[in-house]
């Protein structure tokens, strides 16, 4: 696998669909999510449904923890490292790859230890938000510990990390705040959120590199709302947590909002469809649930 040059995100192509939040989510099929009793968190981001573990994996970043909820026992930490933890991504084999301070490691829960795949960020940096792709590439975001002064050029990016070789590649450059990454049902297409520019973008995939990037969508209104994290689901269809309004939104196919989820919290971040249908929402101050 050949490294390519990385892409400023302020010089991808432009085009795809406006969404105005203030008024396509008027009238659009509202739910309520309630918190899940003793999943509170200091910032709960991208949950996934673990078939294997039998329930919903999903990380405390600022206290550096991998937890799982099992609906039919509680909770539990699965694991914690020295520092922030951006995402757990899983793996075929039941592991779990964990992007935080301690760089990428792989996560055996059940006998739980760990061994290190790649590098942490480095100093003044950490992994935020990432993805595993359908050949298994990691596709991690990372953000400084502190913004930059107002009015400078944004310092985040996304690395491409093949677990095979361990060593990060910069794919992306000049990201404000690199959020949600996943792949078309198909696995011929990668999406990611950039949340400062209120963007998603694509790019054909194939043999762990992306190409021809441009913007999908673009949403404006709603004050200070962002786009968060993702969840594409294998009928097309794709659900977008949007911090500051406090929902997730499920996209249809053509960018049309056709359910609307909304959180306790306005701090709104992920999201993942159990096999039962229950749609579990991380928000900053924990896991929630609703039925829909």
């Amino acid at each position: 696998m050949t490294a390519s040059e990385p892409l400023a995100w302020d010089g991808l192509a432009p085009g795809g669909r406006v969404l105005d939040l203030d008024t396509a989510l008027v009238g659009v099929r509202t739910v309520d999510a309630v918190p899940v009793p003793g999943a509170q968190a200091r910032l709960g981001e991208h949950p996934f449904w673990s078939q294997s573990l039998g329930g919903v994996v999903w990380v405390d970043i600022d206290a550096g923890e991998v937890r799982l909820h099992r609906p039919e026992v509680g909770n539990t930490v699965l694991h914690r490292a020295r520092g922030p933890i951006g995402a757990a991504l899983p793996e075929a084999d039941g592991t779990l790859l964990v992007a935080g301070a301690d760089g990428l490691v792989r996560l055996d829960p059940l006998a739980a230890s760990t061994t290190p795949v790649a590098p942490a960020p480095p100093a003044g940096l950490r992994f935020n938000d990432a993805g595993l792709a359908p050949d298994g590439v990691v596709w991690a975001g990372v953000l400084p510990l502190v913004d930059p002064p107002a009015g400078e050029r944004p310092t985040g990016y996304i690395d491409r990390i093949d677990p095979a070789e361990g060593q990060p590649h910069t794919a992306l450059t000049v990201m404000g705040c690199p959020n949600g990454i996943v792949w078309t049902p198909d696995g011929s297409q990668i999406l990611v959120c950039e949340s400062d520019t209120r963007q998603i973008a694509a790019a054909a995939y194939t043999d762990g590199q992306a190409s021809d990037w441009h913007v999908v969508l673009s949403f404006t209104g709603a004050g200070d709302a962002v786009p968060d994290g993702l969840d594409q689901l294998s009928d097309g269809r794709l659900w977008v947590a949007f911090w500051g309004l406090g929902v997730a939104v499920l996209l249809a196919a053509d960018g049309e909002p056709e359910l609307v989820i909304r959180t306790p919290d306005e701090r709104t971040t992920s999201m993942c469809t159990g096999p039962d249908g229950t749609v579990w929402v991380t928000t900053a101050a924990g896991l929630c649930r609703a039925r829909v």
